[in-house]
């Protein structure tokens, strides 16, 4: 069904096929994309491609993740809402620091909202996603050594947490502003400086403390405290990206 692809940016190679296929009525609302390794495959590309793809894909509204299920396409060619401005500033990559300032801003209220409106059953895939993120770190801190082999499925773990947080507010707005937000993270400049972060002795049992905190306060609901845990932690990310 897809083309392998063959330049830079190539989520965005990936993303504009899928549109493309559900304009034309290859793909219709319901149906399930293939998993990321198939996909992978199919398009040439890594699963890191695929995953930035599919994030760009769900802040379009093209397509919905539903965990534990798959990717499925939410619309069909008749309503199909790509944004041309969008897609132009998905397409360049943004200081690092104004992400930073984006985060501070948005993620101390969407923790707060979560905090307030996260359903039981959220609570706990909030929390299955905490473990996940928890053994990874404790991996890289058992073998440090090693951190090469984990360090990437932990940057891109980290953000699939805080991804949750945002859902778990139940403001379709601020999730949609966050969700791009969120998605530069991907880029190059921003991992450039969280690799050297994970990498500082002491920081990943930091950051581990601290999503613990943050999802206790959600678990409690603790909006305040949520708030505040949040706006510490997002704080010290700036301190261990850009203050040496």
């Amino acid at each position: 069904m897809f083309e392998q692809v063959q330049s830079q940016k190539y989520y965005m190679q990936i993303v504009d096929q899928i549109r493309k296929s559900i304009l034309d009525g290859k793909l219709k609302v319901g149906d399930k994309l293939p998993p990321e390794r198939d996909l992978a495959k199919e398009f040439g590309t890594s699963r890191a491609s695929i995953r930035e793809a599919l994030s760009a894909l769900e802040l379009l509204g093209l397509v919905e993740c539903k965990i534990g299920q798959g990717n499925f396409i939410r619309v069909d060619s008749s309503e199909t809402p790509i944004d041309a401005e969008l897609m132009r500033e998905l397409l360049r990559n943004h200081s690092p620091y104004e992400i930073y300032e984006s985060r501070l801003e948005i993620e101390p209220s969407l923790a707060a909202l979560a905090a307030l409106r996260a359903s039981a059953k959220e609570k706990d895939g909030l929390y299955q996603q905490f473990r996940k993120l928890h053994s990874l770190g404790e991996h890289i801190q058992e073998d440090f050594s090693n951190i090469e082999s984990f360090i990437e499925d932990y940057m891109e773990e980290d953000r699939k947490f805080h991804l949750l947080i945002g859902k778990c507010a139940h403001n379709s707005v601020l999730f949609m502003v966050f969700s791009g937000v969120n998605l530069m993270m991907k880029e190059t400049s921003w991992k450039i400086l969280k690799r050297k972060s994970i990498k500082r002795a002491g920081n990943i049992r930091k950051y581990e403390r601290e999503h613990e905190a943050i999802y206790n306060a959600i678990r409690e609901e603790k909006a305040d405290v949520a708030r505040v845990k949040m706006r510490r932690h997002i704080q010290d990310i700036e301190k261990d990206l850009f203050e040496e």
